[in-house]
């Protein structure tokens, strides 16, 4: 989110002929409505859909399924998900895990979502013997979302839970104050940091019937990422001091992750990894078999220069 962030705030948008106005998410307000609850925001009219944003990858299966009107245009970050642990938890890895049981964000249960746990934490379990079925899964209260990381801190030192999987800025916050540690990171499990975890997407019948103005939106996004990637302490002081990001968020940390775990200057040939991430869910069962992944890729995706 902060390269979107960073293009509103610098006026990016505007430097290419384009009026934008941002909206903030209601995730609680968009999943009750059976919105994508990463493209419908508050507006003054309520809430609305937006006509670009972010797509987190765990949501192909329902772009699969018709139930999304946009293209993919460009990659976003990569994996800000980390699975945290108290600070004096005897858990070392994912194997200590069997009969756990791990927290997630109430959209989990939504059908915006795969059947949890998430797939790099199915495949980390994997890895070291256990079956997903060894944990157990809850679901966090939507009134917890305002104060995610107090929750996750409350919750882990009370045993309410033995492990939360939350995303940045949230794991940086509950590092900072040490409250809590990663037990792994999707940036780290390969082979999910060879993938975005979230994407840039464009509403088809904008790229159909208006290229020129997707391409513009293309090249603010673009262009934003990369002033991100040059000036990752400026570009969290702005998003904090408009209110897109975190203000409990410790700034030269969410700069350093901004680099070192976000990647937006990291490139990445998108189709092959659509073709990798739609074939993992057809395999998986998420997607049903009637099309191929290269099919979905060209039915899903759009290379705007």
């Amino acid at each position: 989110m902060l390269a979107l962030h960073a293009a509103l705030v610098k006026g990016l948008f505007a430097e290419e002929g384009l009026s934008v106005q941002g909206m903030r998410l209601d995730i609680g307000a968009a999943v009750e409505q059976q919105k994508s609850p990463s493209l419908w925001g508050k507006t003054d009219k309520g809430l609305t859909e937006a006509d670009f944003g972010y797509l987190e990858l765990v949501q192909l299966h329902t772009l699969a399924a018709g139930k999304l009107d946009y293209y993919i245009v460009d990659g976003m970050n990569f994996g800000c998900n980390q699975v945290m642990v108290a600070p004096d938890s005897p858990l070392k890895s994912a194997a200590d895990l069997k009969g756990k049981t791990i927290a997630l964000g109430p959209e989990w249960g939504t059908s915006f979502r795969t059947t949890p746990p998430p797939q790099f934490v199915r495949d980390e379990l994997k890895a070291h013997g256990l079956d997903p079925k060894d944990v157990t899964v809850t679901l966090m209260p939507w009134e917890a979302l305002p104060r995610l990381s107090d929750y996750v801190a409350e919750g882990l030192k009370a045993g309410k839970f033995d492990a939360a999987i939350v995303s940045e800025p949230n794991p940086l916050m509950l590092r900072e104050q040490k409250l809590a540690r990663p037990l792994f990171t999707q940036i780290y499990q390969a082979e999910h940091n060879q993938e975005y975890c979230c994407v840039f997407v464009i509403k088809r019948a904008i790229v159909d019937s208006q290229p020129d103005k997707a391409a513009l939106i293309v090249r603010a996004f673009r262009h934003a990422k990369q002033w991100v990637a040059q000036n990752p302490t400026k570009a969290v002081v702005a998003a904090q001091a408009a209110g897109y990001h975190a203000a409990a968020a410790p700034v030269l940390p969410s700069a350093n992750a901004a680099v070192s775990i976000l990647g937006f200057d990291r490139p990445m040939e998108l189709a092959p990894m659509l073709e990798r991430a739609f074939q993992e869910r057809i395999d998986a069962g998420l997607i049903p078999k009637g099309k191929t992944a290269k099919e979905l890729v060209r039915l899903h995706y759009r290379k705007i220069e």
